[in-house]
Parts: C-alpha cells; structure tokens; sequence
C-alpha cells in the first residue's frame, strides 16, 4: 500500500533570496500524488518539469499555478503513473528537473478538438487560451513548446482532466513579462487552428 505521508521541505518568502518548498502526498485511495511546488522558481521550470514527468511517463490529471511575484510561483499538481516498484512516484524529486534542463523525450501526437484564444485584461494584459484535446502523457509539455515557440509563456494556467479529455486553461505573456500583441495573439490562433485542423485529418 502506498504511504500518505507528506514529505515538506524549506519554506520559501516571495524575495530574491527565496528559496523552493515543495511536498509530495501519495493517496493509496486514488492512486494519484499530490505534488506542491511554491517560491523562486525560475523561468521555463514548468516545461523542464513537465517534460521530466512525461520521460517517467508520469501524468498530470489537474492542477493550477501562478506566478505571484517577479519569480514567485505556487502551484498543484496531481500526477499519475504507472507501478513501478524500482521507481516508486513517491520517491519523485522535482528539483532536479525544474533547477536542470529538459529530459529529451519525445514529443507527443497533441490531438485537439476545440481552443480559445483571446486578450485578456487579467495580469495587467494576457492572451488567453483553452486548449481541449485526447488526453496523453506529454500533452501539457507539448502544449508549452508550442507556446515558447512563439515566445508566450503561461503567468497563470489550470489543468483539467475527465476521462480521456484534457481542458487546460492558459494565461500567456511575453518575454519579460511583457504583454502580447495583436500579432502574438494572431500567429497563435493560426498555430492552433493547422493542430485543430490535422487532427480531425
């Protein structure tokens, strides 16, 4: 039976010399973890994250983060994998992977079937996005490669998974924070509508 006991580690103040805190909660009643990051967490840590996960084929069912300072986050994240007694999901260290750099992994077929994309006034200016799609490992780290490919990079998102279907939910910014454009916004929906469209090839 798997433990439910919470690892913590060192508390962090949203300041230049903060530091990460981060637990680790097991349920033996879902089969899920609960996986809490929080401080000085430095730009492009999602994506190394996300694609760490998905190179232990690890899943993200739900969740939610928010940069609430030059470079302080909180976030939630509830992770799924496979049994694997010789690399347990509780023994998961995600410092590792959100101070390094990506794993290589390959990068998924993103199947989509619906998106928004639109301005938005939250975060003193933000595209905002929805992104629905087939449910896959990787698909939140793919997601985010297309987005840095255009130079956005979500300040607030939220993760929903029901069944076979993922619905995430994106605050996009520029780089340094800055607010996007008209052509940003643009050049994404054209992105998003050749996913939409080779999808239901």
């Amino acid at each position: 039976m798997i433990s439910t006991t919470t690892s913590v580690h060192p508390s962090p103040s949203c300041t230049s010399d903060s530091r990460i805190q981060w637990d680790l909660t097991p349920s033996s009643i879902t089969g899920e973890s609960l996986l809490r990051l929080s401080g000085d967490l430095k730009p492009g840590w999602l994506g190394r994250l996300s694609s760490h996960l998905s190179h232990r084929k690890i899943n993200i069912m739900r969740g939610t983060a928010r940069k609430c300072g030059p470079l302080c986050w909180e976030s939630s994240f509830e992770i799924q994998g496979r049994r694997n007694l010789s690399d347990p999901i509780e023994k998961f260290d995600p410092l590792p992977a959100i101070m390094g750099s990506a794993a290589q992994v390959e990068l998924p077929q993103l199947k989509i079937s619906d998106f928004k994309v639109e301005h938005s006034t939250h975060h003193n200016g933000s595209i905002y996005t929805e992104i629905t799609g087939g449910d896959c490992i990787g698909f939140l780290y793919g997601i985010l490669r297309t987005f840095s490919f255009y130079s956005l990079f979500p300040t607030e998102l939220e993760i929903a998974t029901t069944g076979k279907t993922a619905h995430d939910r994106f605050w996009l910014k520029g780089i340094g924070a800055s607010v996007p454009t008209e052509e940003d916004l643009n050049t994404l929906h054209g992105r998003l509508s050749l996913m939409l469209s080779n999808s239901k090839d």
